[in-house]
């Protein structure tokens, strides 16, 4: 019986083309130049959590920065989180394979995958299973973490094992290319064993992911900027113009009279602090600190040594109230 191959995974959704990266000729590092420039002309699953807001460490206005050439990536290949993810790839695939023999595990190194309906939704897989008993294929995505974020990230409140929201938005990401149904996470995440977490598609959120995805490179083909974030706009536009624009907009005054507010609160808080310090600084005294039975205030000395501070520009926000004008008395 013929083994089951990439181009019979294309037919059986019908829903995207294979890219391939190989061929006669090429090298490791000509199939990685090529896959990096390819990852330029669309949205990949790893863009998706940064897209819809689920990534801490950039904003779909960084993102837009790199799709539209105005910056290049950092290159991050250096880093161990990055080495060992790597290093390992090969032999957590050949484990999963290894203790899922009912399932054909096809690696998804050097091609990408492309969305018929959404030719800007790209997909590199890192791996392909196929379920000869349902006739099925599905989605292996392979990670690597520290113990750390295992216990945070992929735990619940309750310890149960589940996947981080911004892996799933990759991974559904992948099920809105491919019309996959089902797949696998398989992950060492500093266990004594890499842990598996089953998915399923789901329409919907499919659906909200095909959407972000055309949304978003609607803004790269534009040349348009995405909406920024409060930390976007001072990368945006580092230096002010100097102009000062009237607005007529309940939603301004509603932020800034929050704003307001807080910021008193929280200067009050400050000054309730500091005279707290107040009282306790002379029950130290000349002491490193005191302890009673419940609690413990240190006082200590500390030494820093001079240097210097390299000059930089930032922006500083203030808001504050206009007072209405006195009206002239006739």
């Amino acid at each position: 019986m013929r083994r089951p191959n990439l181009n019979d995974a294309a037919k059986s959704t019908g829903c995207f083309d294979v890219h391939r990266f190989n061929g006669s000729g090429t090298t490791k590092a000509s199939r990685e130049d090529a896959w990096h420039a390819f990852r330029k002309l669309g949205v990949g699953g790893s863009d998706m959590s940064t897209i819809l807001g689920l990534n801490q460490y950039a904003t779909p206005y960084d993102l837009w920065l790199e799709k539209t050439g105005r910056v290049e990536p950092d290159d991050i290949s250096d880093r161990w989180a990055v080495v060992k993810g790597n290093a390992l790839e090969d032999a957590l695939r050949t484990r999963f394979r290894m203790l899922h023999p009912e399932l054909l595990v096809t690696k998804g190194t050097d091609i990408s995958l492309v969305s018929k309906a959404h030719p800007c939704m790209h997909a590199s897989l890192d791996g392909f299973l196929y379920d000869a008993a349902t006739g099925s294929w599905g989605v292996l995505e392979i990670k690597t973490a520290n113990a750390s974020r295992g216990r945070t990230d992929w735990h619940d409140e309750d310890g149960n094992l589940i996947a981080p929201d911004y892996y799933m938005a990759q991974v559904t990401h992948y099920m809105a290319v491919t019309g996959f149904q089902w797949g696998y996470f398989y992950a060492d995440i500093g266990e004594s064993e890499p842990v598996e977490v089953r998915f399923e598609r789901d329409d919907e959120d499919c659906a909200t992911v095909v959407k972000a995805a055309e949304e978003f490179w609607g803004f790269v083909q534009r040349d348009e900027m995405p909406a920024l974030t409060g930390v976007d706009v001072a990368k945006a536009y580092p230096q002010d113009d100097g102009s000062l624009v009237q607005v007529d907009d309940s939603e301004f005054d509603r932020l800034c009279a929050l704003y307001k507010a807080h910021a008193e609160a929280e200067t009050a808080e400050k000054k309730a602090k500091d005279l707290i310090a107040d009282q306790l600084k002379p029950l130290i005294g000349e002491h490193k600190g005191v302890l009673s039975l419940d609690w413990k205030a240190t006082y200590t000395t500390q030494t820093r040594p001079e240097h210097l501070v390299k000059a930089s520009t930032s922006r500083v926000l203030r808001v504050s109230g206009i007072k209405p004008k006195t009206k002239e008395r006739n």
